[in-house]
């Protein structure tokens, strides 16, 4: 099996962000049609999801809203974090997507640690 891909990046809290997801991994095909994604962001220990710990932000392919799947190949997605999902938010956080195949084989297809950093300008 593959490792996942380790993918940091960076939001301002309170804004709207779109973060693009480009999948290396050949553990799901070469598209992600017919697949469903779920990308959750954790509140962190270490570079570790702490453990109990109810994700701070939780996206799916299926809820029509908070993740879209791109055309394939490549294997990309994008999910889109509203401004209210990072509002309360000023740290780094653990996130992770995983990705369920049309057979129902689950595999987690990339890690990291997702910054959302301070702005001085909210309203």
């Amino acid at each position: 099996m593959q490792s996942p891909d380790i993918q940091n990046f960076s939001i301002p809290a309170d804004n709207d962000a779109v973060v693009t997801f480009l999948i290396s991994s050949d553990v799901v095909g070469d598209t992600l049609s017919g697949c469903i994604v779920y990308w959750n962001a954790y509140e962190q220990e270490l570079g570790l999801p702490t453990v109990g710990v109810e994700p701070v932000i939780a996206k799916s392919s299926l809820s029509g809203h908070g993740i879209e799947i791109l055309e394939s190949p490549p294997m990309t997605f994008q999910v889109v974090i509203d401004a209210a999902d990072s509002v309360d938010l000023l740290r780094n956080y653990y996130h992770e997507a995983t990705i369920v195949d049309e057979f129902g084989d689950t595999n987690t297809v990339t890690v990291g640690i997702m910054t959302v950093t301070g702005t001085e300008n909210r309203t």
